[in-house]
């Protein structure tokens, strides 16, 4: 849902099917990159070696670091929101400014 309203938003809607997939796939690695260092920064030395041992053993299923972070991090939803509404932010913010000139 974010990844086609960021489309939409930056006006990519016309893309091939193919370029709007590797856009959205690459949005998801970025905001998934920005939403673990700020859970790094969050979780204190005995939480964060432990979610980088977690990591190491599960790092291909999403849902299990998920609800490893979630009983970790109270506030976890709310750090994912403030992630994916920076980037979007950012993202239309250039690509506006890419436009203007």
């Amino acid at each position: 849902m974010l990844n086609k309203n960021l489309i939409k938003e930056l006006g990519l809607e016309n893309l091939p099917p193919e370029q709007q997939e590797e856009i959205s796939m690459e949005t998801g690695r970025v905001i998934y990159q920005n939403i673990v260092i700020r859970v790094l920064e969050t979780l204190n030395e005995e939480d964060s070696e432990e979610f980088e041992k977690f990591l190491d053993e599960k790092s291909d299923n999403q849902d299990e670091i998920y609800e490893f972070l979630k009983s970790k991090i109270p506030n976890l939803e709310e750090i994912i929101n403030e992630e994916v509404a920076k980037f979007k932010s950012g993202a239309i913010s250039i690509m506006k400014a890419a436009f203007e000139e």
